[in-house]
């Protein structure tokens, strides 16, 4: 790549050091202005994400965090890691490349940004390898899980691998070997290879040199005992270098070494060259191999002159090398997650998702349900069965008429689409709006929305230069005298039974008339004409919503309209308070309005997963801003923004997070919880994550976090298990989740489902607690 060369060498793989914030400190000292646009008040979006990420490994680093879970976190940071080089450094490449003029925070300095990128990515791999080779593996080895050298095989095991190669391996494998007859061949993105030496030299007088791919199709991790008190397993990569001579059997085979390449993944479709979206995304999913490399991860002992090659070859510098010291792709490792062992030192107790108490009436139809009173449902604590429920329920009551959802990431399998594509075939209308452009489930989308458009439904998908992230349900309902009633389901995350149980969001089921007609209004404008099509935000006429907040349509300025009202209401006597929580906050405008509020007194806590580029804690502008980074065994994913409104609360949930392409290049829905029931409970949410003292994480004005301590006498209080010890005592047990949102692809099965999903163990629960309460009085 053409960005400054960083030299490997590993004196130079130190952290970054902490940006120094003396300067706003001389500032205030003598009088002079701050200006809320200086580039120093903010952090780098891309430092800021590595700093996210290395929170993720602490978790991993933990010693008191169960092992297995420790060796999630492990796989989560390194996945995290691939998608980062995919998309943030190929996006950095391009700036650089291509500058653009206009200023932006992201855009300053892009080659630095390159160069701290690969000095900080060197440190977290250092202490990724260590964590996971000298810690969590051979613990894991004490307790019968292991992964052995083939030196510490059993004769029995031997054999067993022997046979395994011949059998399944071995008629996969293609040598390609490389010299003037044979070019160096593609290397797919995040495919693992094998570079094989030789003894000699070829006519050129360059070392002998063939490749050999891993196949990604045969999984990585061998059983060789499965027995649950002694599991082990072999790598299918070391298992190739074993067999090696038998792939060579012309020529003497001096080594085999594991090296990986990522490749530019990133993508921009044109608005006045797509003339079919579906046709595009396909087109750039064929492409999508062809991109340029990035990055390549080569293991430890590779030699220094195979590893120069494969950098001229792939056009690389010094900088785009990582040398792996372990296992290359350690996501290989996700089956031993599954492994079903109740230590509690492995894995953390498990927890069923419950059914939310208000839903569960076998006697009664969840639309009068809903029609009596807001439900909020608080995942993965509150079953996402219960919104299956829900669209099972439309697809199959005779009184629904139609059925209109966004999806963003739907996931493999989905029941969603199942009900949605039953709703379709028993004559409903049903409208989906298919988000293609859902980076990397951008094949998924496409292969629902073509078994969706079999079954009968409108698939729309929204526009070519707006993302439709919103996550919003609109059923309709005909019921007494022909009224025409409608539900809303509204989320903060995407419509994904799989994801529904790792990831922490909020949903809210209504009958709002208000709410209800903002949605529709909401799905006539995505389904209408483009009406953003060459036009000036600032100038045209948008649509009307009574209640909501929709982006792109001014979703900036009403959030920093609600900064300034509750700036304006601060007073001595009663001081203002802001709590958001979401993944990222990196739009400059909303940090400095946020800014703003500090300087007049405003209390303001964030609760940002992710990245943050406001610095919390600067004299004269920040000290009235706390930063806190909550990361445990459920992704927090909700976004929620709670103004104290002079004692009267107001609450709103959304889609969106505070970034620039949030606000201006997707579509988004923010809205208002106004029951006092539901505020209620949002706010006990916000004040848990604030009293957490386990897995809380602060952040300093440099823009490094420390992880809060309970101090000596303050009891433990870990938010996450508050949220299942309350799931526990107020929700109804349910059948195992992955059951309970079990696709019911045949029709048959489809018309047999209850009326209601009620399993019998529901009905059980119900009747014993009814009991129990009858013996207290």
């Amino acid at each position: 790549m053409n960005n400054k060369s960083i030299n490997t060498d590993k004196s130079t793989q130190k952290n970054l050091p902490a940006i120094d914030v003396s300067n706003f400190q001389k500032d205030v000292q003598t009088h002079k202005n701050i200006h809320l646009d200086d580039p120093d008040l903010y952090i780098n979006r891309e430092i800021s994400w590595l700093t996210f990420n290395e929170r993720v490994l602490s978790e991993a680093e933990n010693k008191l965090v169960p092992l297995i879970e420790r060796l999630k976190f492990c796989i989560i940071f390194a996945s995290n890691l691939d998608e980062f080089f995919m998309v943030r450094i190929s996006g950095l490449l391009r700036l650089v490349s291509k500058p653009n003029n206009s200023f932006n925070y992201d855009e300053e300095d892009s080659e630095e940004t390159l160069d701290e990128v690969a000095i900080k990515v060197r440190g977290l791999l250092k202490r990724l390898a260590k964590c996971l080779h000298t810690e969590i593996l051979p613990e894991l080895s004490l307790n019968n899980i292991t992964i052995p050298r083939f030196g510490e095989l059993t004769r029995t095991e031997e054999e067993k691998l022997d046979i395994h190669f011949e059998s399944q391996v071995f008629p996969v494998l293609t040598p390609l070997a490389i010299d003037p007859a044979h070019p160096f061949p593609y290397l797919s993105n995040l495919s693992l290879y094998l570079a094989v030496t030789f003894e000699g030299v070829s006519d050129n007088g360059e070392p002998l040199l063939a490749l050999v791919e891993v196949p990604q199709k045969i999984m990585r991790l061998i059983p060789i005992s499965q027995k649950i008190s002694k599991q082990r397993f072999f790598l299918l990569d070391e298992l190739i270098k074993n067999y090696m001579p038998t792939l060579f059997p012309w020529t003497q085979v001096t080594g085999a070494y594991a090296f990986r390449v990522t490749r530019n993944l990133d993508y921009q479709l044109l608005d006045h060259e797509v003339k079919d979206l579906m046709k595009s995304i396909e087109y750039e999913l064929k492409d999508r191999e062809q991109k340029t490399v990035v990055r390549l991860e080569y293991e430890k002992n590779m030699p220094d002159w195979l590893r120069n090659k494969l950098a001229a070859v792939l056009d690389l510098d010094s900088s785009d090398l990582y040398e792996i010291d372990g296992m290359i792709n350690i996501r290989d490792l996700a089956p031993l997650l599954k492994i079903e062992r109740l230590d509690p030192y492995l894995k953390d107790e498990a927890f069923n998702p419950r059914l939310n108490i208000n839903l569960v009436d076998a006697s009664r139809d969840i639309f009068d349900i809903i029609k009596e009173r807001d439900i909020l449902l608080h995942h993965p604590y509150d079953s996402f069965a219960s919104v299956l429920d829900f669209l099972r329920s439309a697809a199959k009551d005779d009184k629904v008429l139609a059925i209109k959802q966004t999806l963003y990431r739907s996931g493999g399998d989905s029941p969603i689409i199942e009900a949605l594509a039953n709703a379709a075939e028993r004559g409903k209308q049903v409208t989906v709006v298919v988000e293609l452009k859902a980076r990397f489930d951008e094949a998924n989308n496409i292969e629902w929305a073509k078994r969706l458009e079999r079954a009968g439904a409108h698939v729309v998908f929204g526009f070519i230069d707006l993302k439709t992230h919103a996550k919003c349900t609109l059923v309709v309902r005909k019921e007494k005298n022909n009224y025409l009633q409608k539900y809303v389901h509204l989320s903060t995350g995407n419509y994904n039974s799989s994801t529904a149980k790792l990831y922490t969001d909020i949903g809210h089921l209504t009958t709002d008339p208000i709410l209800c007609d903002d949605v529709a209004n909401v799905f006539n404008f995505i389904t209408g004409f483009n009406i953003l099509r060459d036009q000036d935000l600032t100038q045209m006429k948008i649509p009307h919503f009574e209640k909501i907040k929709v982006a792109p349509f001014r979703l900036r300025e009403q959030i920093i309209q609600m900064i300034e009202n509750e700036k304006k209401k601060n007073c001595s006597e009663n001081q203002s308070h802001i709590i958001f929580k979401m993944n990222s906050l990196v739009d400059v405008k909303l940090c400095q309005a946020l800014y703003r509020a500090s300087q007049k007194g405003v209390k303001i806590d964030l609760i940002i997963r992710g990245i943050c580029i406001l610095r919390p804690d600067v004299p004269g502008v920040s000290e009235n801003i706390r930063v806190i980074s909550v990361i445990d065994r459920f992704l927090e994913h909700s976004r929620i923004f709670w103004f104290k409104n002079a004692g009267d609360p107001l609450i709103f949930c959304g889609s969106a997070d505070l970034m620039e392409r949030n606000m201006d290049r997707r579509i988004e829905i923010v809205w208002p919880i106004e029951s006092p029931e539901l505020k209620s409970k949002l706010t006990g949410i916000l004040t848990t994550f604030l009293l957490d003292n386990c897995k809380s994480h602060k952040m300093q004005s440099d823009g490094t976090y420390i992880r809060k301590l309970p101090s000596q006498n303050e009891k433990l209080y870990r938010s996450q298990d508050k949220f299942i010890e309350y799931a526990r005592r107020y929700g109804i047990k349910s059948i195992a989740y992955d059951q309970a949102i079990k696709p019911l692809f045949d029709k048959k099965d489809f018309d047999r489902i209850p009326e209601r999903f009620i399993p019998s163990l529901v009905v059980e629960e119900l009747s014993t607690r009814s009991s129990k309460k009858k013996k207290k009085k």
